[in-house]
């Protein structure tokens, strides 16, 4: 098919208006980009060097603690939230890696700024995300005034949002934060837990009230948080309440009940473990032989003898190891046990006996 002419002409017409167009367009995008890139350069200077010069402040000894700004930092201030937002990042970022009187200064210019109204504010946003960053914002700038708003959140239905609050009340109170444990009702996370635990990790460990009615919470994970705490903290007062949690049908309060029971136990503690062992599942057997391993005495030695007759081989390194660990006497009374020298124990043996000569 023969094209006309004109038709033709039209076409190349058009694909080059179409070329020019987009080069127009890329062209105008990086002016726009270079231009943006420029301001943020700008901007984050001015950033910098308003907490430089908050984190070296000193009053003028009239109890002055007002920050001179620039006007042009109140005009951004006030007319672009992306000026605001940037500000706010940087102040966010030296606050995290400085303490003492500069991290003052920095929460100072923060108030001195009214940058927590914005974090307030942000806290009534229907995006989970933007009120998850509020909550952490005002959390690491230190700003208590607003506990209130944050505790709320504590028990959110949204992951993030509730870990947030969490980590945040325990970050600006220490133990007393804890309190949120009397309420909610969401499960807390294993990965939330070490973070609440490391958390209070900077905190001078003192004599707080709640233990013993987390341990006897209906959210499993609180009870399971709970003797974490117990442990942790050496509360030896709460030996029967920790105890108690031993029979409870949840496997991870068991596990966790009985690793506590190996830091915080008493005389007859291996003997209470002892008359659970075959009640459990092999996973928590084997955590008790664990724990047995360093609590058992003497008086123990004839029950773990018998467990040896258990045909799993894994409980019977458990149990040899523990026998092992009561010292000649134990060691002698494996030996003379009466599968000694049959498979699997008698490589048992051998291999206990090489850990020991190591």
């Amino acid at each position: 098919m023969n094209i006309r002419p004109h038709y033709f002409n039209l076409a190349i017409l058009f694909f080059t208006g179409l070329i020019l167009a987009l080069i127009v367009f890329i062209l105008i995008t990086m002016y726009i980009r270079n231009r943006r890139g420029g301001k943020l350069k700008k901007w984050k200077l001015m950033a910098n060097l308003l907490i430089r010069k908050a984190i070296f402040f000193e009053d003028d000894g009239d109890n002055n603690k007002t920050i001179q700004l620039t006007q042009r930092t109140h005009q951004l201030l006030n007319a672009d939230p992306h000026f605001r937002e940037l500000l706010t990042g940087e102040l966010l970022n030296a606050r995290k890696n400085i303490s003492g009187t500069s991290a003052g200064n920095l929460k100072q210019l923060y108030l001195q700024l009214s940058l927590q109204n914005f974090a307030v504010e942000r806290l009534k946003s229907l995006k989970w995300y933007i009120k998850a960053q509020a909550i952490q914002e005002l959390a690491v700038m230190g700003i208590k005034e607003q506990i209130t708003h944050i505790y709320r959140f504590t028990n959110h239905a949204k992951e993030l949002v509730r870990m947030e609050a969490q980590m945040a009340v325990v970050k600006l109170y220490g133990f007393e934060g804890l309190r949120f444990l009397d309420v909610v009702s969401y499960p807390i996370t294993e990965w939330q837990q070490i973070r609440l635990l490391h958390e209070l990790s900077h905190t001078p460990a003192e004599n707080f009230s709640g233990i013993e009615k987390w341990l006897k919470s209906e959210n499993k994970t609180v009870i399971v948080f709970a003797l974490k705490l117990a442990r942790d903290y050496h509360r030896f007062e709460l030996y029967h309440a920790i105890t108690a949690c031993l029979p409870d049908h949840d496997p991870d309060v068991r596990l966790q009940a009985i690793i506590t029971l190996g830091e915080l136990y008493r005389d007859d503690t291996a003997a209470l473990l002892i008359s659970r062992l075959l009640k459990e599942d092999i996973k928590h057997q084997l955590a008790i032989v664990k724990v047995l391993k360093n609590i058992a005495a003497e008086q123990d030695m004839p029950v773990l003898l018998d467990l040896l007759n258990t045909g799993n081989p894994q409980l019977q390194l458990g149990v040899a190891k523990s026998l092992a660990g009561l010292g000649p006497e134990g060691m002698k009374a494996l030996q003379h046990h009466p599968l000694a020298d049959k498979h699997p124990l008698d490589q048992i043996i051998n291999q206990i006996k090489s850990e020991v000569a190591v």
